[in-house]
């Protein structure tokens, strides 16, 4: 007797990769609901220093004295805050070339001022951010999930094989006798170790080496009882 159930390693590469999806899951519900609204609320306490020193790109993150600490990194320390990085990215973006054309620095030093001023009036994460991060926890869960349920249905599923044919549930509530197999289809075993067999009455089995150990032995047991069947006799 032969019998194939779930693989072992697929089994703990499919574990892994759910756990992997409601991780990415948890932590993009905590940003969206957590860190990220807290982050919001910490510029809101610097926000009217910010607003208050008219300052160039350039010179906000630049870092000077001795120290070596930028304008906007002593705004965020007087309240015992980080600088957050996405607001450093966000004013980088403005900072004007060294190589600019001096005629027109005075023009583009004003709009830089501008933009910079609806950046510090404006909020690190808007409501799209978290929006964002919640479908984001919302698809990874689903994704998570699909995961879990697809080899959630394959764990109790045996498949096996005797003097009597083929029986356990993966071939379904009654035993096939061998003399019921029409064909096996052997174009993925080479391959991926899959094979399909067309039993009378229409009903097809795939067998599949991945996803349960135990199926060489199946199909062994299936071409000595029927060699006709076998790979080589194929046309």
């Amino acid at each position: 007797m032969a019998e194939a159930k779930i693989n072992r390693e697929y089994l703990l590469r499919m574990a892994g990769v759910a756990v992997f999806m409601f991780g990415i899951c948890l932590w993009s519900l905590y940003d969206g609901l957590v860190a990220w609204p807290e982050k919001n609320r910490e510029f809101d306490r610097v926000r009217p220093a910010l607003l208050a020193t008219n300052l160039t790109a350039k010179v906000w993150i630049s870092r000077v004295g001795e120290h070596g600490h930028s304008p906007l990194e002593r705004c965020f320390a007087a309240h015992e805050l980080k600088t957050p990085s996405r607001l450093v990215k966000k004013i980088n973006e403005f900072k004007m070339p060294d190589n600019s054309d001096e005629s027109m620095i005075a023009q583009s030093r004003e709009r830089e001022r501008s933009s910079l001023k609806g950046i510090f009036e404006g909020s690190l994460y808007d409501k799209h951010d978290l929006q964002g991060q919640i479908v984001m926890a919302v698809l990874t869960a689903l994704a998570a999930l699909s995961v879990v349920c697809s080899f959630a249905v394959k764990i109790p599923r045996r498949y096996v094989t005797d003097i009597n044919g083929l029986s356990g549930s993966g071939f379904g509530i009654k035993t096939i006798n061998y003399d019921d197999i029409e064909s096996i289809d052997w174009k993925k075993w080479d391959k991926k170790g899959i094979v399909r067999l067309s039993v009378k009455g229409g009903e097809v089995h795939i067998l599949d080496g991945w996803h349960f150990s135990g199926i060489n032995e199946i199909v062994d047991t299936i071409v000595k009882q029927r060699p006709e069947l076998g790979m080589e006799t194929e046309t």
